[in-house]
């Protein structure tokens, strides 16, 4: 519908390498898949999440304005941090950066995604487990 705000998030499993190199690959996915799980969790059924490249996700939040989206992927944080994601018994503290954009009226999704994934870089750069919105 016209007029009505679509957040696009860009999100990257922090430190994903780490893990990969420390617990192995079997770990790697399933510290994915626990990431998705929880993300699905928290979303509301008319969001979506899908796996983009290696160790990122897209999640697309209709009807959701940069301001809420931000906040949503903040409570999403916090979720995370209630849920730990155990590696042969070790509990492992899974956190995430992204990058938040708002599709403009005269933008493509392209467009939009480039912003949020410059976001994330940034969100990356300044240390990790951050939620930036792009400009």
């Amino acid at each position: 519908a016209e007029g009505t705000p679509l957040a696009l998030v860009l999100m990257d499993l922090d430190h994903f390498k780490h893990i990969n190199d420390t617990h192995g690959h079997q770990t790697g996915d399933e510290a994915l898949q626990h990431l998705a799980s929880v993300i699905r969790e928290n979303l509301r059924p008319q969001d979506s999440v899908a796996r983009y490249g290696g160790e990122e996700f897209v999640i697309l939040l209709p009807d959701t304005d940069v301001e809420l989206a931000t906040a949503t992927l903040v409570r999403l944080q916090r979720a995370l941090t209630k849920r730990y994601f155990l590696a042969r018994q070790q509990k492992l503290l899974i956190t995430f950066s992204a990058g938040v954009a708002e599709l403009q009226a005269d933008e493509d999704t392209e467009s939009a995604l480039d912003r949020a994934d410059k976001a994330m870089y940034i969100a990356k750069r300044s240390g990790k487990n951050r939620v930036i919105s792009a400009t």
